[in-house]
């Protein structure tokens, strides 16, 4: 083996390298080669991990050792896998993503990996989410608390310029058409910066990490439950945990896009529901709701974006008409399939199937 001029160069390139890079023997479970970049990952000392290579599985979080067994059964039958993510926990209790590439030779008696720990581009991902739903929470603020009040005051400087045809008050004229105005201006300016915000949102290329998306529905959960207070909020799943590998920042989107929908044609005291199911190799999530429903005369248009299905909220929100196509082609992106069930005057519930990797 030390001869061979692939592993000479294999352990080349570990010693430049600032990732991790292992030689891993299956006849005999051992490593075969480690560089220092792989020990300092893991915090174990090279000549600990070459006695006891299994020091390493006791580092490992639970919840993914079943996860790396499934993708190491996927290794040995298709050759290789790629970015396969999970946590370790150390000694010192740090807890640390890594992501790993591996590759077969030799008739499934060598694996040549490569580690790379990936905590700090998950802490960069969580604060993309935990930005984003603060941003989508304001959006939401702009569309409940503010359109409201504007075609309110649009509402009632028309009718005062209705009342002028007895001549009446006529000197006030032009002051009430300059609300008027001011108040139609300020609905363009929110409806146009709605619309732009849905349409930038399905230009991100699909970037898939692992991560547990019951926690990200708890999460997405518990920011609009802060801004909405007149409605109920349930999670039903039997699921303690799901660890899927998907794009978390367009699953967001998804829901958030979905949950938010719902809490727009749902009156006070209504109930709105996240149903969660597993299946093998995916997974099903419904937002559900007990509100005003869909007419059956824009149904069968409302993932179009051509069509005018787009409706004002039960507190005046005026609809862009772009959040359900959009947020179909963020499923669409991610491998996924999107329908729904609805009747007019009993609710509507939205349906998306993902799959797992």
């Amino acid at each position: 083996m030390h001869d061979s001029p692939d592993y000479l160069e294999i352990k080349r390139i570990g010693k430049l390298s600032k990732d991790g890079v292992f030689i891993y023997k299956t006849d005999d479970r051992n490593f075969q080669y480690l560089n220092a970049a792989f020990a300092e990952i893991f915090d174990v000392a090279h000549e600990d991990i070459y006695s006891q290579s299994r020091l390493l599985l006791a580092l490992i979080i639970s919840e993914d050792q079943h996860y790396l067994q499934s993708r190491f059964a996927d290794l040995l039958q298709a050759g290789c896998i790629t970015s396969t993510e999970f946590r370790i926990r150390l000694s010192n209790g740090v807890l640390k993503h890594v992501s790993c590439d591996a590759y077969v030779l030799d008739n499934q008696t060598t694996i040549i990996g490569f580690v790379k720990d990936v905590s700090k581009s998950k802490e960069h991902e969580n604060y993309i989410i935990n930005y984003g739903a603060k941003k989508d929470t304001l959006l939401d603020t702009i569309t409940h608390n503010l359109y409201g009040p504007l075609n309110l005051s649009q509402s009632i400087t028309r009718k005062i310029q209705e009342s002028y045809s007895d001549g009446k008050y006529k000197e006030l004229s032009p002051y009430v058409h300059l609300i008027h105005e001011i108040t139609s201006e300020c609905i363009d300016i929110v409806t146009n910066f709605l619309r732009e915000e849905h349409q930038e949102s399905e230009r991100i290329f699909v970037k898939k990490s692992r991560f547990d998306i019951i926690e990200r529905v708890r999460a997405t959960l518990s920011k609009l439950v802060e801004t909405n207070h007149d409605k109920n909020f349930r999670l039903i799943t039997n699921l303690e945990n799901l660890y899927i590998n998907a794009d978390s920042v367009k699953f967001f989107q998804t829901l958030h896009n979905l949950v938010s929908n719902a809490i727009k044609f749902t009156p006070e005291g209504g109930q709105i529901d996240i149903l969660l199911d597993e299946a093998e190799d995916s997974f099903t999530i419904c937002v559900r709701d007990n509100g005003i429903g869909i007419p059956k005369q824009l149904q069968s248009t409302i993932f179009n974006k051509d069509a005018a299905t787009g409706r004002p909220g039960l507190k005046g929100e005026k609809s862009i008409g772009l959040g359900l196509p959009i947020v179909k082609n963020l499923v669409e992106l991610m491998s996924g399939d999107m329908w729904f069930e609805s009747e007019e005057n009993k609710g509507s519930a939205f349906f998306v199937k993902l799959p797992k990797e």
